[in-house]
């Protein structure tokens, strides 16, 4: 489990429900594109502004559909104890392969709170559990000493960590050598002194899930030139969605691709501006100009 890109899925609505349909049509493609996996209710998901019931209904829609063909693992994490055991219970009842544990948000408990707080979903739920390092959304993050720590709880198995400070790879390399690595992009440079990544966070694989799948597979494979060259449009790609709250952005470009996928975000997120819009569809544009770069040069 947990190879290749992870995909976390943008939610379409339909007025104030989620739209199963498109949901499970939006699934369909990026698992004819060959993508490893599926993440369920994240914040490029909208999952703060998901109901417990709603979650556990899309947890259950990407479980049919995968059926099989990519692991589901799905955002459980709050920023309280109690909800977020029931939120990783009723994914695991939903057939989740595994759940991601954001450290909890908003009332910055300290590093014993950290640890208690991961150390009591362990203990109450069977999933095996990714923890989400986060710390410019959370405004606390796990230290590397409580990181060690919680190698030793059972079931948990993965990292996710976005925290980019220049003194961490050294301590994450010592911290948590038993636990499997996500990087949370494609264009997030390795930390030196840790080995490889086994998966990637993929946002922008909502959009074009093939030619992120070839750009990592190049960069895990060493061919840097190559993967530099399909990284240029991806990162003007992702600079034109910046001129929008994630996962705005995103949104709205995956419904130019697929009319049936409604950009429409829940409240607070609104539609994007023109001038986003306009950025967006330029960069676009130039996802097809690398298609055609990469069919003639690398096939």
């Amino acid at each position: 489990m947990l190879r290749g890109i992870l995909v976390p899925l943008v939610t379409p609505f339909l007025g104030a429900a989620v739209d199963e349909d498109a949901y499970a049509g939006h699934i369909e493609r990026l698992l004819a594109a060959g993508v490893g996996g599926l993440v369920v209710g994240g914040i490029i998901g909208e999952g703060p502004t998901l109901a417990p019931a709603e979650l556990e209904r899309l947890t259950r829609v990407a479980v049919a559909t995968a059926n099989g063909r990519a692991p589901v693992i799905v955002a459980t994490g709050t920023n309280g104890t109690a909800s977020t055991i029931r939120a990783t219970l009723a994914a695991g009842e939903a057939g989740a392969a595994a759940a991601l544990l954001v450290v909890p948000y908003y009332n910055k408990p300290s590093q014993e709170g950290l640890f208690r707080h991961v150390e009591a979903v362990a203990a109450a739920c069977p999933l095996p559990l990714v923890l989400h390092n986060v710390p410019q959304r959370t405004q606390i993050g796990l230290a590397p000493e409580t990181l060690k720590r919680l190698t030793g709880l059972p079931r948990i198995f993965a990292l996710l960590d976005e925290d980019d400070s220049p003194s961490r790879s050294n301590a994450l390399a010592q911290a948590c050598a038993g636990l499997r690595r996500i990087a949370p992009s494609g264009q997030t440079a390795w930390p030196p002194g840790l080995p490889a990544p086994h998966a990637c966070l993929a946002p922008l694989a909502n959009i074009d899930p093939q030619l992120c799948a070839h750009q990592w597979e190049r960069r895990c494979a060493g061919r840097i030139e190559e993967e530099a060259r399909l990284a240029v449009p991806l990162i003007r790609l992702q600079a034109a969605l910046d001129l929008a709250p994630e996962p705005v952005g995103l949104k709205y470009a995956v419904s130019l691709m697929n009319p049936a996928f409604s950009h429409l975000p829940r409240l607070p997120l609104t539609e994007p501006e023109p001038a986003a819009t306009a950025g967006m569809r330029v960069a676009l544009a130039g996802l097809a100009s690398a298609h055609e770069s990469r069919h003639c040069e690398f096939m």
